[in-house]
């Protein structure tokens, strides 16, 4: 009888001790480990559209003249005035964001860019629109876009644009068409974007080669740098 008692206080001593291991595995498990997630990525690719007033700047804006061309009471290019801008394009990022996603490099490649200046009203008489500086071409260049705060995004560019001008003008006393290209035309641009707003600033300068793309005439280099407000959607 001695035995069974002894056993049985044995038992009852020794059950805490392999029970509590087991109670306090299962009361109090593991702690697991938390990724810390990434922050959003604003900066991505996409088309754009911009439109606005382009303002002529320097020799643009007051008419140029040339000495082969005689003499005559206005410039024989005459002085350009605000006209108007359109741009469609799309942003090609290359690789992902960096800098804890705040910085992105890429190429600003717009597909089509186009352009008019109209002319001083006192300049000529008749119809305005007939006079008017036009280029049509492409622009393309590097790009970083900043993104500072979640969907906000600064796009800072650098192009190069190659276009066909034509303008119609008096020389010598005459009407003439004239034709022209640029194949390395400059422009420093930064767009403000928040959502699909876009906001655009650029300067644009070089010169037009006028010549009707004949060798055999002589070419006439016009400036026409111009500043450039434009607003439009980047999708």
């Amino acid at each position: 009888m001695k035995k069974y008692l002894l056993t049985v206080l044995l038992i009852t001593l020794l059950f805490p001790f392999f029970s509590f291991p087991q109670e306090k595995d299962s009361l109090a498990p593991a702690p697991k480990m938390v990724q810390k997630e990434r922050e959003p990525n604003r900066i991505n690719p996409g088309f754009y559209l911009k439109l606005g007033p382009t303002f002529p700047m320097g020799a643009y804006a007051s008419g140029q003249t040339f000495h082969d061309i005689l003499p005559t009471d206005h410039p024989d290019y005459y002085p350009a005035t605000m006209g108007a801008a359109l741009d469609m394009g799309f942003l090609i990022y290359l690789g992902p964001s960096f800098a804890n996603n705040h910085l992105r490099l890429g190429i600003d490649a717009t597909f089509i860019s186009f352009s008019f200046n109209s002319i001083k009203s006192d300049t000529v008489t008749g119809s305005k629109t007939k006079y008017w500086y036009y280029y049509i071409g492409q622009k393309f260049g590097p790009v970083i876009s900043i993104c500072p705060v979640d969907r906000l995004v600064i796009d800072l560019s650098y192009k190069m644009n190659a276009y066909v001008a034509y303008v119609h003008h008096l020389v010598r006393g005459k009407e003439n068409d004239e034709w022209g290209k640029n194949l390395t035309q400059n422009e420093i641009s930064m767009n403000i974007r928040y959502s699909i707003m876009l906001f655009s600033f650029q300067y644009n300068f070089g010169k037009a080669a006028y010549n009707d793309f004949d060798g055999a005439k002589p070419i006439h280099y016009v400036d026409n740098t111009t500043f450039r407000i434009l607003i439009g959607f980047k999708f």
